[in-house]
């Protein structure tokens, strides 16, 4: 092999080498946006640094995650993989993948980049991750994140269908609120959601995944018992997210569950959606103190899903950690408005 034809050869397979190990690397120029204000439904939260590539808007993952309430991240380097949750739902990413996992469900996305050993997300990415709709605003150089989202930025690879199941809705409600006279879709395009009242997650209903349950004792000496390991961190106060490093001082609704229910020997899963699908399903009307009673949260989730969840006491109360008022009692909470309104179902955990 004569040395012109050698170097071609080495060249190529560097190339090759590159392209296989470094599949989310960017190899185009990206250009560096001013510091932009985050604006949640009107009000101005934080400063973000977006990127533009080929004309489109990027944020850095982790730090629009925060913002948004994910403060629970966890990262996997060998496979550039984010794991992140509000306590309620957790969003799992790879840098250069275009699906990504939320909650139970696959979604479609522009695929992220990592920039700079940052992972970044684009807009529309963002938006269907977080459930909300994030946008540039050119007037004022802000992102603007409307939270719940009531529309949905239409991404390679979905379907009516598809988008219905994400967002516990159904493809004729899809299409009538959005005047379509056909199945067909195309990426970027617009499309408004259902409002939450016609949205409503009850899979978890169905699901009976088992419990670890290392406490021998009868049922109702344990329930007992984590009651009153429950009421001993009233007062606590709440953070989307929360870590379990940060309990018994900050919880969310589920961090607090799991980490109560721990206590005594059961392990429930880390966020609100996966306790919803363990235990068994149990009629409002046959409530027992230990018990899981599962909500809607209709201030952040458009979909109708699983997003807050509190434990049985007794007498029509539950304990729960609550945005507002941090670990509490809730008296009678099936006849107070917002519960009943917004309640799903509950689970038996404690065999």
């Amino acid at each position: 092999m004569n040395k012109h034809r050698r170097f071609n050869f080495i060249l190529a397979s560097f190339i090759l080498i590159v392209s296989i190990v470094t599949p989310f690397q960017v190899a185009n120029a990206y250009e560096q946006i001013p510091t932009a204000g985050i604006v949640v439904n009107g009000k101005t939260v934080d400063g973000i640094d977006p990127i533009r590539l080929n004309g489109t808007y990027y944020l850095p993952f982790t730090k629009l995650a925060k913002i948004l309430g994910y403060n629970d991240l966890r990262f996997e380097s060998p496979t550039k993989t984010y794991e992140i949750t509000d306590g309620s739902t957790t969003v799992r990413i790879t840098m250069g993948g275009t699906r990504a996992r939320r909650g139970d469900e696959y979604i479609n996305i522009q695929a992220p980049r990592w920039i700079n050993e940052t992972g970044y997300v684009s807009l529309a990415a963002a938006s269907s991750l977080f459930n909300s709709y994030i946008y540039f605003k050119p007037e004022n150089g802000s992102i603007q994140v409307e939270k719940p989202a009531t529309k949905y930025i239409v991404q390679r690879g979905d379907s009516l269908w598809l988008i219905a199941q994400a967002h516990h809705t159904t493809v004729a409600k899809l299409k009538a609120i959005n005047e379509l006279t056909s199945d067909l879709i195309y990426p970027n395009q617009v499309l408004k959601l259902p409002a939450w009242e016609d949205s409503k997650e009850t899979e978890p209903i169905k699901e009976k995944k088992p419990v670890s349950d290392n406490n021998p004792a009868p049922r109702s000496e344990v329930a007992n018992a984590i009651i009153g390991e429950a009421k001993k961190y009233i007062g606590a106060g709440y953070k989307f997210g929360a870590t379990y490093q940060e309990a018994p001082y900050l919880f969310d609704c589920s961090s607090y569950t799991q980490f109560v229910f721990g206590k005594h020997g059961i392990a429930l899963p880390r966020n609100s959606r996966q306790q919803a699908s363990v235990g068994t399903h149990v009629a409002v009307s046959n409530l027992e103190p230990g018990d899981l009673v599962f909500f809607s949260s209709p201030d952040l989730y458009s979909d109708g899903r699983v997003g807050h969840l509190g434990i049985y006491i007794g007498n029509g109360d539950m304990i729960h950690a609550s945005s507002s008022r941090g670990v509490h009692i809730a008296r009678d909470f099936l006849n107070i408005g917002y519960w009943k309104q917004n309640y799903l179902f509950a689970k038996r955990v404690i065999d």
